[in-house]
């Protein structure tokens, strides 16, 4: 795998794409309830299962915390499906 190769699988347009479909509807739904949409449901579930998994683990902090880990869930996730087509195309 040449540097090209690799760099469009970590940060490649499909991957950039698939992460703001999962982020910007939750953000935009977090910001004001008025833009909840369905559009965000993929999102919303890495966060709520995210966010259940970590209140079971680290039960004492708020759940503000869980964006980084749903920032980063979301971008494995962009890179699976980032993957995914470029082994499709």
């Amino acid at each position: 795998m040449n540097r090209t190769t690799v760099g469009r699988l970590l940060a490649g347009p499909s991957v950039v794409v698939t992460f703001l479909l999962l982020v910007l509807p939750v953000v935009a739904g977090a910001i004001d309830t008025a833009f909840m949409t369905p559009l965000a449901l993929p999102g919303y579930l890495v966060l709520t299962v995210g966010s259940a998994v970590g209140n079971l683990l680290f039960p004492n902090f708020a759940l503000w915390v869980y964006w980084v880990p749903f920032a980063v869930a979301c971008y494995g996730l962009a890179v699976v499906v980032g993957v995914g087509y470029r082994a499709r195309r």
